[in-house]
């Protein structure tokens, strides 16, 4: 799912800081009254699952839903990822019937969730944002629906009929983001989260970074601010692609990027014909004190020909880290 990939996956499924400190040895989530950890994870919606799109799954039965279902749920309360206070998660289908309920009464967490829109196509998942309650109170919510890029794009008139309309089909891919402004009770900080998914085609990278651009915008539009704003996503995208540069270039930091290594996780996506990091957790820049710990992704050799495995539901892994916020955020 990114723009270096054999895409024969993505096509058969159609989706028509400044100051970080380094991670500390514990998994758990830091008890500090001023941290929180975050997670995101596209979690493979069940309308782009078939088995002969994931021929190195075995036991198919790993790919039914009931099973995919409960894996999912038992990924997002395990020991390794500890107690999140924030998940962005992308690919969520079927929210009301098989989300909804399970979000609220089981994690005990509120949600707020925007469908794909579906001009190019008639698939159903979408992105969500949900949050720790006792940590956080919910001030606003907004989807931004990436299809609206078009009205931000200066397109060539050309002496051609439907010219300019078929250009605009270029952009229109119906992707989106599910957007909370949350108070974090204990500091009294107001926080942007985010949870996306770009656009997946390798070849239409300009898409993608249109779509980055179009994100950036409509968040510091809405929240009226740069500031305290947290990005969780797919952004099938490379750390070397343009998308990636569009964020660190314009006052983001990428918080699972290791200080020592200036590396991010070795992977995020993992098949046997691709196997990297597509997903991110980006942050604006002077408002949290340090990354006090980030999660590692499993090891490959547990990952068995790659994913949907034996505990793994999705193809994408979960990637989290726990952040401390200055003093002076509330200012």
């Amino acid at each position: 799912k990114n723009e270096h990939n054999d895409t024969t996956h993505e096509q058969n499924k159609q989706k028509s800081s400044s100051d970080m400190s380094s991670p500390s040895p514990s998994s758990s989530s830091s008890s500090s009254l001023s941290s929180f950890r975050i997670c995101t994870y596209n979690v493979l919606a069940q309308c782009y699952v078939k088995s002969e799109w994931f021929s190195w799954t075995k036991p198919k039965s790993l790919l039914k839903w009931k099973t995919r279902r409960e894996h999912l749920r038992r990924r997002l309360r395990d020991d390794e990822l500890g107690k999140v206070d924030v998940f962005c998660l992308q690919e969520v289908d079927e929210f009301e019937n098989e989300w909804k309920e399970f979000i609220e009464n089981e994690l005990n967490m509120g949600v707020f969730y925007k469908r794909r829109t579906q001009k190019s196509n008639d698939k159903k998942d979408g992105s969500l944002v949900c949050w720790n309650k006792e940590k956080f109170e919910l001030l606003d919510t907004l989807g931004v629906e990436f299809n609206e890029v078009t009205k931000t794009l200066d397109l060539d008139i050309k002496e051609v009929e439907g010219f300019e309309e078929e250009e605009k089909r270029e952009y229109e891919r119906d992707c989106v983001a599910a957007c909370v402004m949350l108070l974090h009770k204990a500091s009294n900080v107001p926080i942007t989260c985010v949870s996306t998914h770009l656009y997946w085609d390798p070849a239409k990278a300009l898409v993608k970074l249109k779509q980055a651009e179009y994100l950036r915008e409509e968040i510091e539009r809405w929240s009226q601010t740069k500031g305290n704003i947290l990005i969780g996503g797919d952004f099938n995208s490379l750390a070397t692609s343009d998308v990636y540069k569009s964020m660190v270039e314009n006052d983001y930091v990428s918080l699972m990027r290791d200080n020592e290594t200036g590396r991010e996780p070795e992977y995020t996506n993992v098949t046997p014909s691709f196997t990297e990091t597509i997903d991110y957790i980006f942050s604006s820049k002077n408002w949290i004190e340090k990354v006090t710990h980030r999660g590692k992704v499993k090891n490959r050799d547990l990952l068995f020909d790659g994913c949907p495995c034996e505990g793994e539901p999705s193809d994408h892994l979960p990637i989290y880290c726990d952040i401390e916020l200055k003093k002076a955020a509330a200012n």
